[in-house]
């Protein structure tokens, strides 16, 4: 398993900024699949902290108004609190390098460009389907890390199809 990391600049003013992904070698009858691993389950303490430190900007200019229709700040806050200080991206990659390199391929880890814009959602919020969903890490036994780790999947987006049911 390769981890590719990319460190925040100096002046980050937050240092939940760390977001996550993988690329698993075979899942679901698919190759090659890429998952966004996040933080789950922050509580209204963690919100309240973020607020008013100018952490949200303008929705994406790209984005049609219709899109935006109920669009909050505190859901683009909560989008922040999935995100991981550099310690927890650290643990999870190990722990994740350690349960699963057979299974994983390429793990990264990157800062969040700030401001978030507008318009954007927590992950734990996308209703699972018949395609996508989440894999709940700290599910697994002996999950030895002190938050909730889960990956969301969209086999509709993949490109891949390797006949593998795993």
């Amino acid at each position: 398993m390769e981890k590719h990391i990319i460190e925040a600049s100096a002046d980050t003013p937050i240092s939940r900024i760390y977001i996550m992904g993988a690329i698993l070698k075979h899942f679901k009858g698919h190759s090659d699949v890429e998952i966004h691993i996040f933080r789950h389950g922050a509580d209204d303490g963690e919100l309240a902290a973020l607020q008013g430190k100018n952490l949200v900007g303008p929705a994406d200019p790209e984005v049609p108004p219709e899109a935006l229709a109920g669009a909050t700040e505190e859901a683009a806050l909560r989008c922040l609190l999935e995100a991981f200080t550099r310690e927890e991206a650290d643990a999870l990659a190990d722990w994740l390098e350690t349960r699963y390199a057979d299974q994983i391929s390429d793990v990264y880890i990157s800062p969040m460009d700030l401001p978030v814009p507008l318009g954007v959602g927590p992950l734990g919020l996308v209703p699972s389907g018949r395609t996508n969903g989440f894999i709940c890490f700290d599910a697994v036994h002996d999950y030895p890390l002190p938050f909730v780790a889960r990956g969301y999947y969209d086999l509709a987006a993949q490109e891949s199809f390797s006949g593998d049911q795993e």
